[in-house]
């Protein structure tokens, strides 16, 4: 029998083969399709996920209106929304598949027993949440420390390897609202960076030329 990909999310590499298997007689998987809403803002949390395939944005409204600040955009293979469960919250985010999606569905009810019932998912759980505020918390002193330049910069150094290539895994709209700044601002940046000889841009993929 194959092995699940929700399997390779951090939160389950430390759990120990009885306990996968466990959580597996839990797991309702589901597909979306390009702008399918998985939940939405302030909905009652039913469980978390896990994404297998495709993308998720997350995104929150804003006090300006229309505006919709982009959180993270969640890639293969990771879990999300696991902090939800916990107090009875709802969801704090619009998760929207960005492209054809596979997830997989713990729900609330039967995780937390579980939880309960064993103290190293628990463990495991707590750990995900460690990992994941750090994330977040490096993200908003990276969109608040910085302007757009540098932001787009640091995040090429992070994810373009030097003297390598990116084929990006969203559309340059959706990374202009990862990085906080409207896709002018972000088409305006590729371009200056190609002009200094940092980069290269051929369609969607960026070719890292040097620091």
């Amino acid at each position: 029998m194959a092995t699940p990909l929700w399997f390779q999310a951090p939160l389950f590499t430390s759990l120990q083969p009885a306990q996968r298997e466990r959580l597996g007689q839990l797991a309702r998987p589901r597909t979306l399709d390009p702008d399918a809403i998985l939940f939405m803002e302030e909905e009652p949390c039913t469980g978390f996920f896990v994404l297998v395939e495709g993308s998720i944005q997350l995104t929150r409204c804003a006090d300006i209106p229309g505006a919709h600040p982009t959180l993270a955009v969640i890639m293969p293979v990771a879990s999300f929304a696991e902090a939800a469960m916990f107090g009875g919250e709802a969801f704090p985010a619009t998760a929207t598949a960005l492209k054809p999606s596979r997830v997989v569905h713990f729900p609330k009810g039967p995780f937390l027993v579980a939880m309960r019932e064993d103290p190293d998912l628990a463990l495991a759980i707590i750990h995900a949440q460690a990992v994941w505020l750090r994330k977040l918390t490096h993200t908003v002193e990276q969109l608040t420390g910085s302007d757009s330049s540098d932001r787009l910069r640091n995040w090429i150094r992070e994810q373009v390897p030097r003297g390598g290539s990116l084929v990006l895994p969203v559309t340059k709209k959706v990374l202009a609202a990862q990085l906080g700044m409207t896709p002018e601002t972000l088409s305006r940046g590729l371009r200056n960076l190609q002009d200094q000889g940092l980069l290269r841009v051929t369609g969607t993929t960026l070719h890292r030329l040097k620091d």
